[in-house]
Parts: structure tokens; C-alpha cells; sequence
């Protein structure tokens, strides 16, 4: 499987409600000193995603694009959705001893009338 298809594995691997019920594999995906800048506003560690409860959004997904920013690091950028709710995120994928992580991630709104 191609490096590219990978992390967006991975993307939606995260958002999926029942996988965020499995912290070991959490712990495995977000890098240790990941960090998100939330569409709230809010920074998010991984220790937060973690201790998280409570449902998680079933995001739709869509206009993937994966750029590499070297041989161990890479962006993803998509368009994620939830009824009334629409947002751009991207994120930062490193290497990590022979294995991705999200290292940063980000979500700004986009605006109903756009």
C-alpha cells in the first residue's frame, strides 16, 4: 500500500466512533507530544484525546490530498462533515521508528454561506 493511501487510512481510522473506543491503537496513531488546534479554539494534547468520554461525531469524510514534506513526514489535508457542520482540516504525519503518527492537526470551520 502507497504512503498516501496509508494516512488517509489513518485520518479515517481516527474519526470512526468505534475505533476511538480503542485507546491502545490512539496511542499508537498520535505521536507523543501531538498537539490539534481545535475548531473551538481549544489546543488538544494527546492526553486529552485520550481522557476524552462521551460520542465522538460520525464525520463524512472527502477531497483527500496527501503532499510529502520528505521521506518521514507528510500533510493531509480533507474537507470533513457532519450535518450543520463543515470543516477543512489537515494534518501532520511523521515517522516514528518505522511507523506514521499524527503529530499536528487542524480544524477551521468553514462558514454556512460558502
Amino acid at each position: 500500500m502507497d504512503v498516501a493511501q496509508t494516512l488517509i487510512d489513518f485520518e479515517m481510522e481516527l474519526v470512526n466512533p468505534s475505533a476511538r473506543d480503542d485507546r491502545e491503537r490512539i496511542k499508537e496513531l498520535l505521536a507523543e507530544d501531538f498537539e490539534e488546534f481545535g475548531s473551538s479554539g481549544k489546543v488538544i494534547t494527546k492526553a486529552d484525546v485520550l481522557k476524552a468520554d462521551g460520542p465522538v461525531p460520525a464525520y463524512e469524510l472527502s477531497d483527500f490530498s496527501v503532499h510529502m514534506l520528505g521521506e518521514r513526514a507528510a500533510l493531509v489535508k480533507y474537507r470533513a462533515s457532519i450535518p450543520g457542520h463543515n470543516s477543512h482540516r489537515s494534518s501532520v504525519w511523521v515517522k516514528c521508528e518505522n511507523r506514521w503518527q499524527m503529530l499536528h492537526h487542524q480544524s477551521t470551520v468553514v462558514p454556512s454561506d460558502v
